[in-house]
């Protein structure tokens, strides 16, 4: 008579254990009411947009908020076109993981094999780069090279060619042996791209969507817009509220020159995370494992601003992936475009967040979707005033440099004697001309105690100086 009671207390056991599983391992339906609360509270009834689509096991949702601006009717949702900046490094590094599967290159194939001979890679201790050294970050190049020319970061990056690039690459040092660091790097990115086209006789974008975009069905994935696309282009603006169009890279497109859409993207985490199965499945696997640990992040920065533990090229950024998930992502961003990706390989989940704004950090939104964060009480707005030092910032328009325009009262910034109207021309050693707002505020902040090193011209640029600012507790932020 007992052994009925018990096998259903049994049944009931497992039958809870097996749903409380499955709700992990799923987006509930509160997760997804957070997610459009968060962007009806921020984007209705502005310019600019966002998009935020999850994946998992039951499938994808997709949810938008502002405007395209782009003079259609077309709403905000999964087919908006983005330029997805340097995600794009992803699906290089993918590329590169196909082709050696196939057996067309080896990981540790010497780059300059595939070069013209008249190009001189550099070299140091003996030790050549490889292609791997290349989509890891680990060849010991810089963010970018120093021999690109315009007017604005945008001009720089569409300009640059190929016989610059080999002009940058027989005149360089290396500083350390390959493989022994990681530095994140475009130029990297970029000459790994024009390799693997070399290697392939075509161009990279013909290379993309035949080895990537058709396997995985992503049909709105490319360099180059078409018709259809661009009448679903988010449009970007200025700080001033002009239109601001995607850049339009060549040379420079492996490094950040993809567009895309949330719904092809998350085809792609679909693929990462192991939801759905393919011919690139093999290499997609193989480009998850940590190689690397970035040991220093941003120049001056804190542990915030690390990279974390580095894969082919995905990352573990910021804090250890909460308990019972294993997560990789990476973000992208070219002039006001900004996104992010993410996956959890454990729970197989994954996240896209693509904006026009920069009003928020998108990768904090994105992480907090991911580890199931509330974006309304963990995601604060970026105020362009006050950034750490009690200083405000602008990038003008017409120069794209980085400007101060008032001076808070009683700050650090004041304490040391910033004045406004000075241009900001590198933090910690690091450029602000190719940067946006977000990121040069990115680059500012940090702990209170820790310094910053300002290096500076006046706005007439007669005079430049260097200052270090301690960095303090500012109240600015709102929720």
């Amino acid at each position: 008579m007992t052994v009925l009671p018990r096998l259903t207390s049994v049944a009931l056991l497992l039958f809870a254990t097996c749903f409380s599983s499955l709700a992990q391992n799923t987006f509930t339906d509160s997760e997804a009411s957070d997610v459009k609360a968060f962007l009806h509270d921020n984007f209705n009834g502005k310019k600019d947009c966002i998009v935020i689509g999850l994946i998992d096991e039951h499938g994808s949702q997709v949810f938008g908020g502002g405007s395209l601006d782009n003079g259609t009717t077309n709403l905000v949702n999964g087919d908006s076109v983005f330029l997805i900046g340097s995600i794009t490094k992803t699906l290089t590094a993918l590329l590169l993981q196909d082709m050696a599967d196939r057996g067309e290159v080896k990981l540790d194939g010497l780059v300059a094999l595939y070069l013209p001979k008249r190009v001189k890679m550099p070299m140091h201790g003996g030790k050549q780069i490889t292609l791997l050294n290349l989509a890891t970050h680990t060849a010991g190049f810089p963010h970018d090279a120093d021999n690109m020319t315009g007017k604005d970061w945008q001009e720089q990056f569409e300009t640059y060619t190929a016989d610059k690039m080999y002009a940058y690459l027989s005149k360089f040092n290396l500083s350390r042996d390959p493989g022994s660091e990681y530095e994140y790097s475009n130029f990297g990115a970029v000459l790994l791209g024009h390799v693997l086209s070399l290697r392939a006789g075509t161009n990279f974008e013909s290379l993309l969507l035949d080895r990537i975009c058709r396997p995985l069905r992503m049909d709105h994935t490319r360099i180059s817009l078409t018709a259809e696309m661009e009448s679903h282009l988010a449009m970007g603006h200025r700080d001033s509220g002009e239109p601001y169009p995607p850049a339009k890279l060549d040379l420079y497109a492996p490094a950040g020159g993809v567009h895309s859409t949330a719904n092809d993207l998350l085809k792609y985490l679909s693929a990462q995370a192991g939801l759905t199965r393919s011919s690139l499945t093999p290499s997609i696997e193989k480009t998850h494992v940590i190689r690397y640990k970035d040991a220093h992040g941003y120049p001056g920065g804190t542990e915030t601003n690390y990279y974390g533990n580095i894969a082919m090229p995905w990352m573990q950024r910021g804090d250890p992936s909460p308990a019972g998930m294993d997560l990789l992502g990476h973000a992208g961003g070219a002039g006001s475009y900004h996104g992010w990706v993410g996956f959890d390989m454990q729970q197989r989940r994954g996240v896209v967040a693509l904006t026009t704004s920069s009003r928020f950090s998108i990768e904090d939104v994105g992480q907090a979707a991911l580890r199931r964060k509330g974006l309304r009480d963990n995601i604060i707005e970026i105020s362009p005033e006050i950034v750490g030092i009690g200083a405000a910032l602008k990038l003008d328009d017409s120069d794209h440099r980085l400007h101060i325009t008032s001076i808070l009262a009683h700050s650090p910034a004041s304490q040391a004697g910033l004045l406004a109207g000075v241009i900001i021309d590198r933090i910690d050693g690091i450029p602000t001309a190719s940067k946006s707002l977000v990121e040069c505020v990115t680059l500012i902040r940090g702990q209170a105690g820790t310094k910053v090193r300002l290096e500076l011209i006046t706005g007439d640029g007669s005079k430049t100086n260097t200052m270090e600012i301690t960095r303090g507790k500012l109240q600015v932020a709102k929720r």
